[in-house]
């Protein structure tokens, strides 16, 4: 836990800084670094689906962000490092619904709240004998902090800080997981299905008009759990995310999105502990094409955007062969 640990450290000195108002602390944007930035190309578009924007919503302002994965198996990485695949006795398909909600609490850091549900059919039966499962998903509390802000006139990013604290809620109500214990790709930084989770990233993101660039690494830290009346130790998780973001009409919001994203499980855990789930590793890459549009734009700073896709594994180890079609929405209340 000691990632944990430090993640916590990381927010107590943020609040300390920012709540505070008396201390010196030169790693946060300076009212004239925001300023310059927010007066330079940004349009209000959507962006990303997969990747996680290192922007932020302002001090004050909310935003609520509806969001459907799917997911439709068909078939399984060979036990290689392979773009070819192979069939499976289980072809798991589900759908996740997702409802995010972000509050800008200052200048340099947001808070989020990720609930999500969870219902998926197999071809075959799981070991309790089911074909089907329905009920309540993870839950994730989300802090993103900014130090670092964009120079629209150089090729400084922006940098954020991204720390998850994923709380078991599918277990505690019963929900069954997926047949054959696959972890997806997923628009957040998997964990473990049932499992206490603490995920630290780094995000990046940089616009170039008419592009916006983005990158995003992610560790995930799991808990031990139980299967089957056993102890589980899974490997820890590491994922990557990198978006290209092209706007083609900025009054409408309308443009292309091309992201790749990875998810590899190591061979090893934070803790120490020797791992025994099986596999004792895996690894997906996935490849998704997507749309973005602008619905409503108030001159108060409320708008509505939207973005769907279809990320597709392109190669794989060990995990399921799937392809994930995936719409979002997401609604800025005023600006304060």
């Amino acid at each position: 836990m000691r990632l944990a640990v430090a993640g916590l450290g990381t927010l107590l000195l943020v609040l300390a800084v920012d709540g505070s108002g008396g201390w010196a602390f030169d790693w946060a944007p300076t009212d004239e670094e925001l300023t310059r930035y927010h007066s330079s190309w940004n349009p209000r578009t959507h962006g990303a689906i997969y990747t996680e924007g290192a922007d932020l919503v302002l001090q004050g302002q909310w935003s609520i962000r509806a969001y459907v994965q799917g997911q439709i198996g068909n078939g399984n990485f060979e036990n290689q490092s392979t773009s070819r695949g192979s069939a499976t006795p289980f072809n798991p398909d589900a759908v996740e619904p997702d409802v995010i909600v972000t509050y800008g609490l200052t200048k340099h850091l947001n808070v989020e709240l990720s609930m999500s549900g969870l219902y998926w059919r197999s071809d075959n039966t799981d070991a309790d004998g089911r074909k089907s499962g329905s009920g309540i998903g993870a839950t994730s509390a989300i802090l993103k902090y900014r130090p670092i802000v964009q120079n629209p006139d150089s090729w400084r990013p922006s940098v954020g800080l991204y720390s998850k604290l994923s709380l078991p809620t599918n277990q505690w109500f019963g929900t069954p997981s997926i047949p054959g214990g696959f972890t997806p790709l997923s628009r957040v930084p998997s964990s473990r299905f049932g499992s206490l989770a603490v995920t630290e990233g780094i995000l990046v993101r940089k616009n170039l008009s008419p592009f916006r660039v983005s990158g995003d690494v992610f560790y995930t830290y799991n808990a031990p759990g139980e299967e089957h009346g056993s102890r589980t130790y899974g490997g820890d998780l590491l994922s990557t995310r990198f978006a290209l973001e092209h706007v083609l009409h900025e009054s409408t919001g309308f443009g292309y999105l091309l992201e790749v994203a990875t998810l590899h499980q190591l061979p090893t855990r934070l803790d120490g502990h020797p791992t025994n789930s099986t596999p004792s590793t895996f690894w997906l890459m996935g490849v998704q094409p997507a749309l973005e549009y602008t619905f409503l734009n108030r001159e108060s700073g409320a708008h509505l955007v939207g973005a769907a896709g279809v990320m597709f594994t392109v190669a794989g180890h060990n995990d399921v062969r799937a392809i994930y079609p995936n719409i979002s929405l997401k609604y800025f209340f005023d600006e304060p």
